[in-house]
């Protein structure tokens, strides 16, 4: 008779080892930090948490530094909240982004007999942004890309009374960065993002 194949040794304490457990089963879940570069808020850093590589929420605090264009002077910022869903659980993914933004702008006028003083403008918006693009996460690294559109749901517009009628030709400078920026439907771009996922 042929013999039998000798079987495996017991565990020490009489039971069986059980299965090793890969990281991904152990938790489900990574969470990370996230820095960019895009339009129309030029910088953002965003902190993320993903559930098993489908859905990846984030909140995001995004601005733009002040740039001086015509002399006249514009500074922006938004905070948003974010989801991406990743319908095939790889790079590709679905998003909508959707929060707050402000956008200043300001000049300085000379009037006679009045000498030199600053005049502004400012537009805050409530939008929604969906997009498209791809992350790719080799932990601990993440980059990612993504194109869209940013639409305006409700805008409030605070302006200077008096700048309409001192210098109407700043005064259309100003309004016309705002409310480009604040009031239009957008192109979004986010050319690069960059971060850690645990």
């Amino acid at each position: 008779e042929a013999e039998a194949a000798p079987s495996a040794p017991p565990a020490r304490d009489g039971k069986e080892a059980a299965p090793t457990e890969k990281p991904d089963e152990e938790r489900p879940f990574d969470v990370g930090a996230i820095a960019g570069v895009g339009f129309p808020r030029p910088l953002a850093i965003e902190g993320v948490f993903r559930y098993r590589k489908t859905v990846l929420v984030g909140a995001e605090y995004s601005f733009m530094p002040k740039t001086s264009i015509a002399s006249v002077d514009a500074r922006m910022w938004g905070a948003a909240a974010d989801v991406r869903v990743f319908p095939f659980q790889g790079a590709f993914f679905v998003g909508m982004r959707g929060g707050y933004q402000s956008i200043s702008a300001e000049a300085t006028i000379s009037a006679a007999n009045v000498g030199s003083y600053t005049e502004s403008a400012e537009v805050s918006t409530w939008f929604v942004n969906p997009r498209l693009g791809f992350m790719w996460v080799w932990k601990p690294l993440t980059l990612g890309i993504d194109a869209g559109v940013q639409i305006p749901i409700t805008t409030t517009v605070t302006r200077s009374s008096l700048l309409a009628v001192a210098a109407p030709d700043v005064d259309a400078r100003v309004t016309t960065a705002t409310d480009l920026l604040g009031r239009t439907v957008l192109p979004t771009v986010d050319l690069l993002r960059v971060g850690l996922v645990f």
